[in-house]
């Protein structure tokens, strides 16, 4: 049985410092929803951004297919980044550790 947690549902990729020393001009952090999915024992996990505009992630993601990388599905939707105009899509991968 799977036992829920309270976990986070997004992280901010700001530390505390560069938010206190953001003026009205900075940019909001950027925050990416976290999915809970339990690790199993002598699991690790490792996570790929790419950050950019819509076509440039997109493409991206179609170049690391064709070189065997990771399948186009593996990766999450587009959401919004913190800048107009750019997205963020995320790769999750898991392993056993060695």
């Amino acid at each position: 049985m799977l036992e829920m947690v309270n976990a986070p549902i997004a992280r901010s990729f700001l530390t505390d410092a560069e938010i206190s020393e953001g003026g009205a001009d900075r940019p909001s952090p950027l925050l990416l929803p976290l999915y809970f999915h339990p690790l199993a024992p002598g699991q690790e996990q490792m996570r790929i951004l790419l950050i950019s505009s819509p076509t440039w992630v997109e493409a991206t993601i179609h170049d690391l297919h064709a070189r065997g990388f990771a399948d186009t599905n593996d990766w999450s939707s587009l959401v919004p980044g913190a800048n107009p105009g750019e997205v963020v899509s995320i790769l999750t991968r898991r392993r056993q550790r060695p």
